[in-house]
């Protein structure tokens, strides 16, 4: 038995991480049970730590316990595992390197611009440079770099490609991530070392809105190459005032949300100097390792031509994604090229970006222009519009290149505006996202459903840019909603492990004192509407949600210990703010102490239009929502404290949970608003387990009789839409969940990739957002569901596939954290046969349609 898939952190081979205490992570190949590993682990040629012969069947969060780890080390650690015979197997090996643990390890000073920015202006992008030279023979070299913005690195011509969009997004008023790159092969006698810096998430365009200077209007960025001899030696070459500066180069406007604007004529002088920025103390930034997977340029596509009504060229990449345009033209000096990139077509033929724009002043908003916006009154003055999503390329006379380096895209087409004969084989889309391992794979008889798939897992892809965002287009704000109910979808598509890990972070610098989120994180300004908004169920409850779902995939316990502060603060202010807030309905509510309902709530937001209610959308009181959610906290929150052995706090909260339970039964119940056709109003309590016996029975047949009277269209919201397939399932409607999930017409699924959707559209007409993943939710059931795939436990499994509908086949695999764990089903005739694959070292309990059980161990089987 040998151990594979060897991981530090949930990252392979990481450099520069900041994790001293890290844990290892493997998988098993070859024999069936791992009864014992040992692991050992050098730094410098010297034994750090060895466990010796450990008997146990674990492969996850196996605890670095060796000598504390110092800036710049670099282990190699190795495992080796007896199998079910006691007998060894063969080593296998990976490694880590720490960054800059010690703020003492920083001697570069952050710089910026020769400049003093102005209020809401917008500047070209900066160039740095400095030249030096090496003395000896290098035996490494390392550069750690940040930003408050946007910065990348060229070493001597070359590009530094490892992280795009660097040092990504956080709340850079706690937090700025750097990054470590290896450049020892770059390095010459004489070296010059460039660096960009871009407005970024700190000073460029954000939110729907469009507002700048989130934080600050002066970015800046640091970098220290270090050179080390072989001899021992070291030259550390930092960024300070002596670097060479100037903001002429082709780059004069950079914006993630609405483009760049370049000049292939011009060329950094590099005439100034840089200027060194003094920080207070309590202004200082807190540098941190990003410890997370790097956003990187992935696929490539390339167009076909398209001509619109009008003779407007248009190119046509064919997948709507995330990401940018490189291109190659060769013009007269002067020349100018257009792009604008958008996700749709208007009947004309041309781009449109109408769905996705919002105006706002053309001079910049004000407080107060954005206050009087969001309450509705009317922009005075100039106005433009955001996003604008455009290239704007000035030629220099010769052949040109062009990679967009500083803003992304949510794109399928280009528009294309220029004199220039221009041919399409000259330009290619780049999709950009968080570096994530695919770990899952699924495939069925009905083509459909295989593009359901894929469509949700390039939205996916076009929304995981090191923060889970919900579109790439008009807001790209990392909404909790979204991401609370896609998590485990997203966790059977991709390892999200460490990226979720990251963002987990980002919640907890994002809390408030009251204990409550906002529903937006990061911070990217707008706060009046995002901390009120923060507060509503279905968003809130990511606080809790995220990590208690996080161990439940991954097994990780230190997640939960890690959040248990932000999730309590959390309890503590539901507990606070119980109690319906009109005196005469408190007074007639027998469990008024249990029922929750302060603040803005969202609802049941983007339901279909035939179940609205006068309240949808409107900052109005949704008890039954927040009741519902308010038992979902106490069950779960209750259930995370006695794993943590916090047993005073479970014990209040089973408590709590029995009484919103009842106060939910005596608002919707005993009232006979049960009874209803709103399938989100039977989906929420049937799927948090708030009815039992018959309550349960009725609710479950209404629901059936209202599926049946939408014609098997999806009529839930946005929180509940996730639940709707399980549910109905698990009700025995098996087949009413296919008919839903293969319905072709509108409002469902089907009904998107019947008009040709290659994404996850935000709504199910389509004139938004056509890339939000969080309906792509409806993906989990086709692991957990058709196919049956669940991690019940460490090294464990259940399988429980369901085949019906149309489908004469269907397979699914999951690359888990235990092993690759998978399942094929097909009808033969009157039969159904099975392939399944248990990985080594986990065993399987199968449940099959005809309820027969069967435990398997580790192998292939077919049944």
């Amino acid at each position: 038995m040998r151990a594979v898939r060897l991981r530090t952190s949930y990252l392979k081979n990481p450099m520069g991480m900041d994790i001293t205490k890290p844990r290892f992570y493997w998988n098993c190949e070859g024999g069936e049970k791992q009864t014992a590993y040992e692991i050992m682990a050098e730094c410098n040629g010297k034994e750090i730590f060895h466990t010796g012969k450990v008997v146990s069947d674990a492969m996850t969060h196996i605890p670095y316990a060796g000598e504390t780890l110092q800036s710049r080390d670099i282990v190699t650690w190795k495992v080796r595992l007896w199998d079910e015979k006691d007998q060894p197997g063969a080593w296998n090996s990976a490694s880590f390197e720490m960054g800059l643990l010690e703020e003492s390890d920083w001697l570069a000073k952050w710089i910026s611009g020769d400049y003093k920015p102005k209020k809401k202006e917008r500047y070209p992008v900066d160039c740095f440079k400095k030249d030096f030279q090496t003395k000896k023979e290098i035996k490494k070299a390392r550069l750690y770099a940040s930003a408050r913005g946007l910065y990348d690195v060229c070493i001597n011509g070359s590009r530094l490609t490892d992280f795009i969009l660097a040092p990504g997004m956080t709340d850079y008023r706690k937090r700025i991530q750097y990054q470590t790159y290896d450049v020892t092969g770059l390095l010459q006698d004489k070296n010059t070392l460039e660096l960009r810096l871009a407005d970024g998430w700190y000073r460029g365009s954000s939110a729907a809105y469009g507002v700048t200077e989130v934080y600050g209007n002066q970015t800046s960025l640091i970098a220290q190459l270090e050179v080390i001899y072989t001899d021992g030696s070291k030259d550390v070459i930092a960024t300070d005032g002596s670097f060479a500066w100037s903001n002429d180069g082709p780059i004069r406007f950079a914006d993630l949300k609405d483009g760049e604007i370049y000049d292939a004529e011009k060329k950094p002088s590099y005439q100034g100097k840089a200027v060194e920025i003094m920080d207070s103390a309590k202004n200082k930034p807190h540098l941190q390792a990003s410890n997370n997977v790097a956003v990187q340029e992935k696929e490539t596509f390339q167009p076909k031509l398209l001509i619109a009504k009008d003779g407007t060229k248009v190119l046509d990449f064919e997948q709507n994604m995330a990401g940018y345009i490189a291109f190659s033209i060769h013009g007269e000096k002067g020349q100018k090229l257009v792009l604008k990139c958008g996700e749709v077509l208007d009947e004309e033929g041309r781009v449109d970006l109408s769905g996705i724009q919002e105006t706002r002043p053309a001079k910049g908003w004000s407080q107060m222009d954005l206050i009087k916006k969001l309450m509705g009154a009317p922009i005075k003055g100039a106005t433009e519009v955001t996003p604008k999503q455009e290239i704007n390329f000035v030629c220099s006379g010769s052949e040109d290149s062009y990679k967009t380096s500083f803003a992304v895209f949510g794109f399928r087409y280009a528009e294309v505006e220029t004199d220039i004969a221009i041919k399409p084989e000259n330009f290619t889309a780049i999709a950009v996202y968080s570096d994530m391992e695919t770990v899952g794979e699924f495939n069925c008889s009905n083509p459909m459903i295989n593009q359901l798939y894929q469509n949700t897992l390039w939205s996916m892809k076009g929304n995981f840019l090191d923060l889970p965002t919900d579109c790439p287009t008009r807001e790209r704000l990392g909404w909790t909603g979204d991401a609370q109910i896609f998590f485990y979808t997203g966790a059977y598509m991709m390892d999200t492990a460490a990226f979720f890990k990251k963002w987990l972070l980002d919640m907890q610098d994002a809390q408030y004192k009251n204990g409550t989120i906002p529903a937006v994180l990061p911070y990217q300004g707008v706060d009046m509407m995002y901390k009120a908004t923060g507060v509503s169920v279905g968003w809130a409850d990511a606080v809790y949600l995220i990590p208690y779902r996080y161990y439940k995939r991954y097994g990780d316990l230190s997640v939960l210990e890690d959040c248990w502060d932000m999730i309590e603060k959390y309890a503590a202010y539901l507990w606070k703010h119980l109690g319906m807030t009109d005196k005469k309905a408190a007074k007639e509510n027998p469990y008024n102490a249990y029922t929750y309902e302060k603040g803005v709530h969202l609802g049941e937001w983007l339901e279909p239009e035939k179940f609205r209610d006068k309240e949808y959308g409107a900052q109005a009181k949704h008890p039954e929502e927040c009741t519902a959610y308010f038992y979902l906290s106490m069950t779960t929150i209750g259930e995370i404290a006695g794993l943590l052995g916090k047993k005073e706090i479970e014990a209040k909260c089973q408590e709590y949970a029995k009484g919103a339970k009842k106060a939910y039964h005596s608002l919707i119940v005993e009232s006979g608003k049960l009874r209803t056709n709103r399938q989100a109003k039977l989906v929420r309590p049937l799927a948090l387990g708030l009815l039992d016996g018959a309550e349960k029975e009725d609710a479950q047949k209404w629901l059936v009789e209202a599926v049946k009277d939408y014609d098997y269209c999806v009529g839930t919201g946005f929180v509940s839409t996730p639940f709707l397939l399980p549910v109905l399932a698990e009700a025995g409607e098996v087949e009413t969940a296919y008919r839903m999930l293969e319905n072709t017409k509108k409002p469902g699924w089907l009904g998107e990739v019947a008009d040709g959707a290659t994404t996850i559209w935000e709504n199910w007409e389509g004139d938004v957002s056509h890339n939000h993943y969080s309906p792509g939710a409806v993906c989990e059931w086709l692991f957990s569901g058709v196919c049956g795939i669940q991690v019940e436990g460490e090294n464990y499994f259940v399988i429980a596939p369901l085949p019906g509908g149309s489908l004469t086949d269907a397979s699914a695999s999951y690359q888990s954290i235990y092993g690759k764990v998978s399942v094929a089903w097909k009808k033969e005739e009157k039969n159904i046969s099975y392939e399944i694959e248990i990985p080594a070292n986990t065993s399987a309990l199968v449940r099959f349609p005809d309820g027969r059980k069967q435990t398997l161990g580790a192998g292939k089987y077919h049944l």
